[in-house]
């Protein structure tokens, strides 16, 4: 017989802070296994009368998981904790790792699929990140030339979009189409090149009348995914359905395979109670990654905040409901629980979801990224039936009461469905949102509430407040920062910040808060609007509201701040709210040189491009994974906003011509800015030789002669364009020979430096932020904690000298 591994389970009895039992569990290694039978054996002891709350330490490790760990109340009892051993390292992956062969010829790997595989994947992780399939066109969204007469079954493709050699019907392919607020996703049935005719295998759009192609817009955006032709850089991906590979475009030489990982699960834990509830679990400190995004094999035809109709694999409709995407983690039927300091990133549908009946429930200190759904849903909707009825009818007690998201930062959600929301909050009570951060998302931010008339439910005081939402609605229209719906007695959406909200792309407006159908009983207060193309508040269909003492900036003289759709004015007070001055915007690119120069600290709107040790070539070319996490990428930032000013940072490893090239073309990308390059510094073991370098021919050196030839060529490029100079190196020589002369407070260089090339916090960085200032024309700071007296006096006289330093 086959030999079993032994399970030891390191278990102690000990009294928490309280002076309650607690048992604590340690697992043996780091596996799902081990996992699922320490729990087996928990749920054994409970039966056992021991409800004592449980601590169990998960060792670092990846736990593949392969079908969703299940907690029961049997297993909870009066608490249990699921706690990493070292928060962020102990990782919950729903993906199994596929083995990479090579194909020199088509300078393509290959990557067999499982033969259990049922469904073709929409997504992969490339070395651990979410990676949509190949996609057409590789960035943008090209127009239909006109819907067919059905308006549902597909539409006819724009002149020139797609080449007539392309069989989009012989492989899978995918179309992604982008109504005003949703979005669908259905496969190619069919496509006739002669007649430019693209078919879909099941009806587009909800079964609706408004979900029509051409209903909000007549020639409505699209993209297509996954057909081998659309394969054509390095990282771009496909399924070979013949050989059930995963294919995948090599740089110019193979090298070493990318790591791939098919995901396979929809769900990575779930807690629910058949009767009762479950009360106190707590997941601490762990990442959940890599789940499956759940295409029904006909397609998804998408509603709102990723709500959608099925289809089958004939592509009709799989009957009349809806539901939305699941979740990597659902938590129902949960009282008291936590989800602490636990980030979520690279899943394929949803990340988690406080669901029916939860109560009290907190989830805090979180990060979520780059997610195919929502980052967060809490609360239901109106489809559950309770003694036949609806719930909200049968059983109000029942509606999510006193939960709270706070200090959570949420990226890049909606990545499989653009549809989807950073947080959906359907019908709540005393829900607090409070605190997070909010950017980056293709729809809205938070979405409150799930009835479309002024009804009475027992939805009621809720309150999204301090919370910063930025770029929202990158991709869709007439949604908002905060989408609100329906009647909510004594709710309140105050001392927010909302700003970056683009013009919208489909017919109707995007706002920074949206009270669309049936909104009442809402105080929208103390927050900031900025950079809203758009009306600052909006108003359809809504009873009666209070707008009071709110700051916005408005577009033009012409936006009104507050829009009324179909709402009489009356219904809404208005009182006591102030209009801003517009703020500069400026965007900062370079590696730590720039970070040194604190672009956080600069006075406007300031977004920022910077990765660590790199020139301005690799970023240019490599702008995906910049070092510091709030980085906005420079193309999405220069595609999305017109600047003020762009500072750009020269590096090591590049010559000027290099320079010139990739600063040239960021300056056409941003016709009114003015450009200021930050000379940056040498490390201060050579800066006197670098400095002494008069050549400009060759790779940078840190000296006048590099600076001064870029400039002298951007300016013959763009007579008309102005650009300016940190002069950081001038000033750090003009000091060098204050040490030399014996003049200056500091005994050498160095002491500006914390390590070899990096400014200290308290006396360089106050040099460095402070020439950047003065290249902006900003005032400069007095400020600055932790410098003496005597320091910050003589280099804020340095500062105010010309920056002519001979070098001799």
């Amino acid at each position: 017989m086959p030999m079993r591994h032994a399970l030891i389970v390191f278990v102690a009895f000990a009294w928490n802070a309280t002076g309650q039992a607690e048992i604590n569990l340690t697992l043996p290694d780091a596996s799902a296994s081990a996992l699922a039978e320490t729990l087996d054996g928990l749920a054994g002891r409970r039966g056992k009368g021991e409800l004592d709350r449980a601590v169990i330490t998960l060792p670092d490790g990846t736990y593949r998981i392969s079908k969703p760990l299940a907690l029961s109340r049997e297993i909870v009892g009066d608490g249990l904790t699921l706690k990493a051993e070292s928060p962020g390292n102990v990782i919950f992956n729903g993906a199994v790792v596929l083995e990479g062969q090579s194909d020199s010829e088509a300078n393509r790997w290959r990557y067999p699929l499982p033969e259990s595989l049922d469904q073709q994947p929409r997504s992969i992780l490339i070395d651990g990140r979410l990676s949509t399939a190949a996609r057409f066109p590789e960035e943008g969204y090209p127009r239909i030339e006109s819907a067919l007469s059905d308006r549902r079954s597909g539409f006819i493709v724009g002149k020139s979009d797609l080449p007539d050699s392309w069989q989009l019907a012989e492989h899978a392919c995918d179309v992604v189409l982008l109504h005003d607020w949703s979005s669908s996703r259905m496969p190619v049935a069919s496509y006739d090149a002669a007649s430019r005719t693209l078919r879909s295998l099941g009806p587009i759009g909800c079964a609706a009348d408004h979900y029509a192609i051409d209903h909000f817009e007549k020639q409505p955006r699209y993209w297509l995914e996954g057909h081998p032709d659309f394969a054509d850089e390095p990282g771009d991906w496909y399924v070979d359905r013949v050989n059930k590979q995963i294919v995948v475009v090599a740089a110019d030489t193979l090298g070493d395979p990318p790591r791939i990982e098919l995901p396979v699960v929809e769900t990575l834990l779930q807690a629910e109670a058949l009767e009762g509830t479950i009360d106190g679990l707590t997941l601490d400190g762990l990442v959940f990654t890599g789940t499956s995004f759940p295409m029904p094999p006909g397609g998804l035809a998408g509603g709102q905040a990723t709500m959608h109709e099925a289809r089958n694999a004939d592509g009709s409709r799989n009957g009349p409901g809806r539901e939305l995407l699941t979740a990597a983690v659902n938590l129902r039927d949960c009282r008291h629980c936590r989800v602490l300091r636990c980030e979520f990133r690279d899943l394929g549908a949803t990340a988690l979801w406080i669901g029916r009946r939860s109560q009290n429930c907190l989830v805090t200190h979180c990060t979520f990224q780059s997610i195919g759904g929502n980052a967060i849903n809490v609360g239901e909707g109106r489809e559950r039936r309770v003694d036949g009825e609806v719930w909200t009818e049968s059983a109000p007690e029942q509606i999510a009461t006193g939960n709270q998201i706070t200090k959570c930062e949420i990226s890049r959600c909606g990545v499989m469905l653009p549809g989807a929301v950073a947080i959906w909050a359907g019908l709540n009570k005393q829900l607090e949102i409070a605190e997070n951060t909010i950017r980056d998302c293709p729809y809205t931010g938070v979405s409150l509430g799930w009835v479309w008339n002024d009804s009475v439910t027992p939805a009621e005081q809720n309150v999204v407040r301090d919370n910063d939402i930025r770029f929202v609605m990158q991709v869709l229209s007439d949604g908002a920062g905060v989408y609100t719906l329906g009647r909510q007695p004594d709710s309140r959406i105050e001392n927010n910040v909302f700003t970056d909200v683009p013009l919208n792309a489909g017919r109707a407006e995007s706002n920074g808060v949206f009270a669309d159908e049936g909104t009442t009983g809402f105080t929208i207060t103390g927050n900031t609007f900025r950079r809203i193309d758009r009306s600052p508040v909006r108003f359809h269909k809504a009873g009666k509201n209070i707008v009071s003492k709110n700051r916005w900036q408005l577009a033009t003289e012409a936006t009104p701040p507050v829009r009324f759709n179909n709402t009489p004015p009356e219904n809404i007070e208005i009182v006591d709210n102030v209009e801003l001055e517009r703020e500069i915007s400026i965007l900062t690119i370079g590696n730590s040189l720039t970070w040194d120069t604190k672009p956080p600290s600069l006075d406007g709107n300031v977004h920022w491009h910077v990765d660590c040790g790199k020139s301005l070539q690799f970023i240019q070319l490599h702008p995906e994974s910049p070092c510091v996490a709030t980085s906005r990428l420079w193309p999405t930032a220069m595609a999305t906003t017109q600047y003020d000013f762009v500072t750009v940072q020269p590096h090591y490893g590049t010559t000027v011509d290099e320079d010139y090239d990739v600063i040239s073309d960021w300056v056409r990308q941003q016709p009114s800015a003015i450009f200021v390059i930050h000379t940056g510094w040498a490390k201060h073991e050579q800066f006197a030789e670098e400095w002494a370098d008069d050549d400009p021919s060759g790779l940078l050196t840190h000296s006048n002669a590099h600076v001064d030839a870029l400039l002298e060529r951007l300016r013959a490029e763009f007579p008309e364009r102005e650009f300016r100079c940190t002069q950081c190196t001038r000033l750090l020589a003009s000091i060098a020979k204050d040490i030399d002369a014996g003049i200056a407070p500091i005994e050498k260089l160095s002491d500006l430096y914390r390590d070899a090339i990096h400014m200290k916090i308290e006396s360089g960085r106050f040099l460095m932020h402070n020439a950047m200032r003065q290249a902006l024309g900003q005032p400069l700071v007095t400020q600055w904690d932790g410098l003496d007296r005597s320091t910050q006096d003589y280099l804020s006289k340095k500062l105010a000298e010309p920056r002519q330093v001979s070098k001799d």
